[in-house]
């Protein structure tokens, strides 16, 4: 039955693996270039716990790309770095999209 399913489908599982990998790498890049790189100096603490989750979302998404999909993690890392300008006079938004490559990248 299975069989029958994957022969008779028009996308093959190569097909699809990359279709996923492209939409995690899309969300990725728009989260990216969406994120509030200052959260962690709110004062409210509800824009604090907001940041947080959104910046583990975006490690989530990182690692299903490099340790799972095996995407290049230093060329993702520049992506990442490309598509958001450094904001802050001390490297804050490019140092964050470094360090969430850390574990990746010897």
């Amino acid at each position: 039955m299975l069989e029958h399913i994957v022969n008779n489908n028009p996308l093959n599982y190569k097909d699809m693996y990359k279709m996923v990998k492209d939409g995690i790498k899309s969300d990725l890049l728009e989260m990216v270039q969406k994120h509030d790189y200052s959260y962690m100096f709110s004062d409210d603490h509800r824009a604090w716990e907001s940041g947080m989750r959104y910046e583990k979302e975006i490690q989530a998404k990182i690692h299903a790309l490099c340790a799972i999909h095996r995407e290049d993690a230093v060329a993702l890392m520049a992506e990442c770095a490309a598509v958001r300008d450094e904001q802050y006079t001390n490297g804050l938004t490019h140092k964050t999209i470094y360090n969430w490559f850390s574990t990746y990248i010897g």
